[in-house]
């Protein structure tokens, strides 16, 4: 397998990030109950009026919406005084997915989720949004606007409040840019003395209720228990999981009708005016650049993040998708439209929501470039219609989601609920023929790799030190561009703690595995790492090792996109840039890859000597997303690499504009020969048949490929790979391989006239 995709390159530790202490507000059983109380809610003619209680519905990134809100419904149906209340501080903002390193694209996001939000409140349920948006930390924000809270119902019979909130799960709890995250370690409620009673109910929009159930009672079992209950114990692959909670079969909890406001059965609003300005595009601008610790005054901070703008993949929000285009409204008619096309891409292009649409490409992007390159396949004309069938079903719809499901202005139940394509039917089993909604796919993947994330967190979190030993690798998670991404760490070498001449560095390697592969499968190498790590050689430094899961494979998601090498080298550099640069705090680092990871490698060495300018020496400075580097990469690996390597000879032979112009400047420049790849329907049925095929072999194709250590290929590195190639979307990974773009090769990524 690995030679295979070699062969068309070459041609063509979970720690949680809260304290120990978040487990006590346990997601799993919450959750489910809060959500069924919202639904009955809103379904019941006989509504509890109680005066004294005032339900506020703290809204964050992952729920910036009306529509099927448990939280909103909840606290409407329930008699009480309401609050709606959206707090913009510095510990959430600071890290929301992406927002470092596409600051001018976040903000578009945000401010427009956030005047859709305060329009839809106000139009569909009768209620005003506030906005507490100073910037402070959470806790200070949090302090401050309970403080107008009680202000403001001084006069009443208020005696509790009750915080609904949204419980975005594990992995993303863990990453901090959700407040149920913050209020679980909230000194401000546990400190309150007031007459006022606080609690906080949080909530989720699970697609079902029963698997996180299970998770969470298999979780509280005892180790002897959980052995012999097998019956309880949560599936590792998800076919498993599949036919355990019959997925294909049973619908998807059908979303919240939130009822408006009804002030006659005792429904009262509590109103805060200084809370009720809603901030524009500039205000968010400030806030989150105040919360990063940007001076915006300074010239090169300005250019950095004009540099960085429209730097994601190609027809999302942070690729050239217009960022109003993120709010409530537009999503659902996005949907509407994409549904009502029975999910065909040509028909979708060509309806009345797609063509007010404006995508803006980078024309430094060598992703975007590519995207193009297939979209305009074997045509000679910049104006013919878009070669839908040379992407995968429905990319555009699921480029242009990735953010709305990130930032919530839609819910996973709604999307599945708005596809009309029946799945399904006699021939099923046949790839080929196979029916299936774009929309379903795209969230039940995004609902498993969630939940098997959640259980791997929980399985490693009673196993973990508070200070794990050198060499010991934990799994974290991240998301890029909305997709959840895992990664291995480790701390490698300590440093002595007094630097010899106050310049103590942070450093840190990051390495890339192969295809097929995972992060985890770096364990052993990051072992011996430590061992070769003298103190003498680390007395002044820290050094930290990374192998992040790339998309599409290990145990990240696998969306139904059209994989390439600029997309793999976007998202390394983006984990590079939000992980290890901005949370990590590394000055410097090294990056090593194994077969395609070494030719990633390779491109993200490259790119990361791309300056903060519009061009070098006249000639436009490409990279893999577009974006600028962090130009801190000291040095490069290669272990068994890929790419191709041009020969002296072959060096010689060019004449012309061959010999100047870069596979590079050709792709960015749309010069590239014609992109004719295999009907998709014959890509997809030689995967499928590929895949199946590999399965069972996959111990022995590693130990041919790798014959000088055999005793490496032990059965927890083959059911890895096994339980990898069996996620939902694994398949688009071998579809991608049909229609590579050329690549740029080894000589030009690495400076080099002539290879050997």
């Amino acid at each position: 397998l690995l030679l295979t995709y070699d062969n068309i390159v070459r041609t063509a530790a979970y720690q949680p990030r809260h304290h120990r202490s978040s487990y006590r507000m346990a997601s799993a059983a919450s959750t489910r109950s809060s959500t069924t109380d919202a639904s009955s809610a809103s379904s019941s003619s006989q509504l509890h009026v109680d005066p004294t209680k005032l339900e506020v519905i703290l809204f964050g990134i992952g729920d910036l919406r009306t529509a099927d809100h448990p939280g909103l419904t909840r606290a409407v149906s329930s008699g009480s005084t309401v609050l709606p209340l959206l707090l913009l501080d510095s510990d959430t903002l600071s890290k929301i997915p992406g927002g470092a390193s596409h600051v001018l694209d976040t903000e578009m996001m945000l401010a427009s989720a956030i005047s859709s939000l305060a329009t839809r409140l106000k139009e569909d349920v009768g209620l005003d949004l506030h906005v507490y948006s100073r910037g402070q930390s959470f806790d200070e924000s949090m302090d401050n606007a309970l403080r107008l809270v009680k202000e403001n119902a001084s006069g009443s019979a208020i005696t509790g409040i009750t915080i609904n909130v949204c419980d975005l799960g594990d992995a993303d709890n863990g990453m901090g840019y959700g407040p149920y995250a913050h209020l679980q370690d909230c000194t401000v409620l546990d400190n309150d003395d007031s007459a006022i009673s606080i609690s906080v109910k949080p909530w989720d929009c699970s697609l079902r209720t029963e698997p996180w159930t299970d998770l969470h009672d298999d979780y509280h079992l005892d180790e002897q228990k959980r052995e012999t209950q097998s019956k309880t114990k949560f599936p590792t692959q998800y076919p498993e999981y599949e036919k355990q909670y019959q997925i294909k079969s049973r619908d998807a909890i059908k979303p919240d009708a939130v009822p408006p406001l009804d002030a006659s059965g005792g429904n009262m609003q509590l109103s805060i005016p200084e809370l009720q300005a809603i901030p524009d595009s500039k205000d968010v601008l400030k806030i989150i650049c105040r919360s990063l610790d940007l001076d915006t005054e300074c010239p090169e901070t300005r250019k950095i993040l004009e540099n960085e703008r429209n730097t994601g993949l190609y027809g999302s929000h942070w690729g050239g998708m217009d960022g109003a285009t993120l709010s409530e409204t537009d999503v659902l008619a996005g949907l509407e439209a994409f549904a009502s096309c029975n999910e065909d891409d040509d028909a979708f292009l060509q309806s009345k929501w797609w063509q007010s649409r404006r995508l803006e490409r980078n024309g430094r992007s060598l992703e975007h470039a590519s995207i193009t390159w297939m979209m305009r396949g074997d045509s000679d004309d910049d104006f013919a219609p878009i070669k839908t069938a040379n992407l995968l079903k429905g990319e555009f719809m699921v480029r242009y989601l990735a953010a709305p499901l990130l930032f919530g202005t839609v819910s996973s139940r709604t999307v599945w609920h708005m596809a009309s394509l029946e799945e399904g039917g006699a021939l099923d089993f046949i790839p080929l023929f196979r029916k299936s909604s774009v929309l379903r796919d795209l969230v039940e993947g995004r609902e498993w790799h969630r939940i098997f994330a959640a259980k791997n967190i929980r399985d490693d979190y009673s196993k973990q030190e508070e200070t794990p030993a050198l060499g010991v690798t934990q799994a974290a998670y991240w998301r890029w561009h909305g997709f959840l991404c895992r990664y291995e760490k480790s701390i490698v070498a300590k440093s002595t703690g007094v630097a010899s001449n106050d310049l103590s560095m942070k450093e840190g390697i990051v390495l890339v595995h192969g295809f097929g592969a995972s992060g985890s499968q770096w364990s052993k190498a990051i072992k011996a790492l430590t061992k070769s790590l003298t103190p003498d050689l680390v007395c002044d430094d820290e050094y930290e090792a990374v192998a992040p899961d790339l998309l599409g494979f290990g145990e990240s998601e696998k969306p139904q996109l059209s994989y390439t090498q600029y997309l793999w080298e976007s998202n390394v550099a983006s984990f590079i840039k939000e992980v290890c640069v901005r949370e990590s705090k590394w000055d410097e680092f090294v990056i090593g890859g194994n077969s395609i990871g070494g030719y990633t490698s390779m491109g993200v060495a490259a790119d990361d000597r791309v300056p903060i300018s519009d061009s070098i020496n006249g000639v436009n400075a490409v990279s893999a997303s577009g974006a600028p580097g962090t130009n801190r990469c000291t040095g490069l690996v290669l272990m068994n690499s890929a790419g191709r390597i041009l020969s002296r000879e072959e060096v010689q032979n060019q004449s012309g504009l061959d010999a100047l112009v870069t596979v590079g400047a050709e792709t960015a420049g749309d010069d590239l020969p014609k992109c004719r790849p295999p009907p998709r329907a014959l890509a997809s049925f030689f995967g499928t048949g590929l895949l199946g095929y590999l399965r069972p072999r996959i111990q022995s194709i590693c130990k041919n490929l790798y014959p000088t250590n055999p005793d490496a290929v032990d059965e927890t590195l083959t059911t890895n790979i096994l339980r990898d190639s069996l996620d939902p979307g694994a398949i688009n990974v071998m579809i991608s391989g049909s229609k590579l773009p050329p690549p740029r090769t080894a000589n030009e990524l690495l400076g080099a006239d002539f290879g050997s």
